[in-house]
Parts: C-alpha cells; structure tokens; sequence
C-alpha cells in the first residue's frame, strides 16, 4: 500500500518509519535530524510554501504540506 502525502508524493508505507509535524521543528531533536538529514541530502522538498509536516522513510524525508494527523489517518486501514 501506498500513502499520497500530498503535491503528488506517493510514498511505499512499508517504507514509512515516521510522521511528524513541523510545529515541533524547533525541537532541539528534530532540529539535529532535520539538519543531518540535509546534509547527507537525504532530504526531498517539492516547491511548496507552506509545509505542515515531515515524514521519515528508510532513505528519505520527504516534507507535506499535509498535516501529520491527517497523514496519520490515511495510513491506517
């Protein structure tokens, strides 16, 4: 199964370790990872203005303009 995280973003769920949201990027933890993660350029951003939330895959983070509840949501079956 798969999970559409918005501006045509499918992402494989077996791939999905985590969804996170972006009112807590100020987190010292999520600052670090996020930070690491643009360095090993790990990370994939689509021309959006405004991200809501942060998803971590085996490979990537891929940021949505998608809140992580709803995210979250659409994962479960």
């Amino acid at each position: 199964m798969f999970l559409h995280i918005g501006d045509s973003q499918i992402i494989p769920l077996k791939d999905i370790i985590g969804i996170f949201s972006l009112k807590n990027h100020d987190l010292e933890s999520n600052k670090q990872f996020l930070e690491y993660a643009l360095q090993k350029n790990r990370i994939n951003k689509q021309e959006i203005k405004e991200y809501k939330s942060f998803v971590v895959t085996t490979d990537h983070v891929y940021f949505s303009p998608i809140s992580s509840q709803t995210l979250g949501k659409r994962q479960v079956k």
